[in-house]
């Protein structure tokens, strides 16, 4: 008789490994800044874009700040910096 050892073949997500809790949100938008994280993915620079002008259209002098980091995931410099200069961050990771 052989003995048979099963494997779970399922990694962890990389997303489960970095995931923290999400702040709470603002009651408005108005007189904030606003960071537009894209990590480089096909088209989520037009979608950050598209965002960032819909909020200016409908918020009372908010500021938009955009941040690249050039590849997923976004660098945690980026992310870090975005979250000191900013009061709300939108990132965009998925084409």
């Amino acid at each position: 008789m052989h003995l048979l050892e099963v494997k779970n073949p399922v990694a962890q997500q990389r997303g489960v490994i970095s995931a923290f809790s999400a702040s709470d949100r603002p009651d408005t938008l108005d007189n904030k800044t606003v960071g537009l994280i894209w990590s480089g993915t096909h088209g989520g620079d037009i979608a950050l874009k598209r965002a960032g002008e819909m909020l200016q259209e409908r918020f009372e002098n908010v500021s938009v700040n955009f941040y690249t980091g050039g590849n997923y995931p976004t660098p945690p410099a980026i992310v870090q910096q975005a979250g000191e200069e900013c009061d709300v961050i939108v990132g965009a990771t998925a084409d």
